[in-house]
Formats: structure tokens, sequence, C-alpha cells
């Protein structure tokens, strides 16, 4: 059995932990990140095409 020494529990998160402030680093909408990987594909197939 387990020892009663007070310690804390478990995150409630699935086991992922966070070791870093959560108002630290950037913020990006994942409406930005979609449009970079549309223009990204689209960007690379123009290139194989010859277009650019």
């Amino acid at each position: 059995m387990a020892k009663k020494e007070g310690g804390a529990m478990p995150s409630s998160m699935g086991g992922l932990v966070m070791y870093y402030e959560e108002d630290t680093g950037i913020e990006i909408d994942p409406k930005t990140v979609i449009a970079i990987g549309v223009f990204t594909a689209i960007f690379g197939i123009a290139l194989q095409a010859g277009l650019i």
C-alpha cells in the first residue's frame, strides 16, 4: 500500500506535466497555423509545376 506523506496528487491532465508558465511564449491563432500550412503546400506545388 502507498504511504500517506501528504504529497501532491498526480495531475488530472492524463500524466502531462507543464514545466513552463502559461503566460510565457508566443501564442498563435489556429487559423494562422492552418493558413501557413496551406500557403506552404500551394507554394511547393507551384515550384514543382514550374509556375514560379
